[in-house]
């Protein structure tokens, strides 16, 4: 005779055990099924110290470095301090660089620079706290007291800037300088002088050897201190009959003449719009002229200045010329 507290017991035993075990397998698929895949990165890293690195790519040169310590990431980004390197570029060009310290990606060819930055390339000189370069996109820039020093190919012209922020396209001969702008260009030929700019921005096109500047516009050379709030250089036009540098609004000119007499007299011209024309030596005035002269005040349509030169041009004279200054 089946003993039925027994027979209960067992039942009771078994049917446990299958809810347990169903429980626990529903609980490991339901886990398997919803865990996330841990991703583990191998990185590989090496230090060393006072050490010579060279780099190749297709069996041609990309980087020449000597640095007072230098960590290598999964060989392929560089960090160091103290670099002295030269980069190549797609051209095979020699690019120098100093630095207190910075890193290369080496997968998108950037360079990192801080401190003290030295940067030498095909294109001109360069000086900063901070500097990035691209080499796949020949892209520079920097910033905090830079210092450029560049050649206009066609030209000849030395260039020498001084701003806070630069951005350069090396390739297409392009910068642009922001905040602080001071400028210098020197002729090639040392007889044929320089002059000098500011300004808060400054755009440069070597291809078209034309210098913009804008805001707060100063020039300076010779006699000559002028003032407005753009300006055009036309670099390659010095030596022709065309119009070296075009300056606008709220022009404002300041000469220092000598005088037949043989006396300093200081010359005052206000317009709109100035055009300097370097071979012939001249300054034309148009949009509201008006020139104080000694004792006079000249007002025309438009007005012609040379240098160093007394006589004044005037053109369509307006009914308020007058060789006495005005009573203020």
């Amino acid at each position: 005779m089946v003993n039925l507290r027994s027979t209960l017991i067992t039942t009771s035993f078994v049917v446990a055990t299958a809810l347990v075990v169903s429980k626990a397998v529903g609980i490991k698929e339901d886990d398997i099924s919803t865990s996330d895949v841990l991703d583990v990165e191998i990185i590989e890293e090496s230090t060393f110290e006072s050490m010579d690195y060279y780099a190749l790519q297709n069996g041609l040169k990309t980087l020449a470095l000597n640095a007072s310590t230098l960590r290598i990431v999964n060989q392929s980004d560089l960090y160091f301090t103290r670099p002295d390197g030269l980069l190549y570029n797609n051209a095979g060009e020699e690019i120098a660089f100093q630095a207190k310290e910075g890193k290369f990606k080496n997968l998108k060819e950037e360079l990192f620079l801080d401190g003290d930055v030295v940067f030498k390339a095909s294109d001109g000189d360069y000086q900063a706290r901070e500097l990035y370069y691209n080499g796949s996109k020949d892209f520079l820039e920097a910033k905090g007291t830079i210092e450029a020093k560049l050649l206009d190919s066609s030209t000849k012209d030395k260039i020498n800037i001084s701003s806070n922020y630069m951005s350069s396209w090396i390739n297409e001969q392009r910068s642009l300088f922001i905040g602080d702008v001071n400028g210098q260009v020197k002729r090639d030929r040392v007889y044929e002088g320089s002059f000098s700019f500011k300004s808060e921005r400054m755009e440069l096109n070597r291809n078209k050897s034309l210098i913009t500047l804008n805001q707060n516009v100063f020039l300076e050379r010779n006699n000559y201190d002028l003032q407005a709030q753009r300006a055009e250089i036309f670099l390659e036009n010095y030596n022709k009959k065309l119009k070296y540098y075009v300056l606008y609004d709220d022009i404002k000119l300041v000469e220092q003449l000598n005088t037949s007499e043989g006396n300093s007299q200081t010359r005052r011209a206000y317009s709109e719009k100035l055009e300097g024309y370097m071979s012939q030596g001249k300054i034309v005035l148009t949009g509201a002229p008006r020139v104080e002269q000694g004792d006079d005040l000249i007002k025309g349509y438009q007005i012609t200045l040379r240098e160093n030169v007394e006589l004044v041009e005037v053109e369509e004279a307006q009914s308020s010329f007058k060789l006495k200054k005005e009573k203020e």
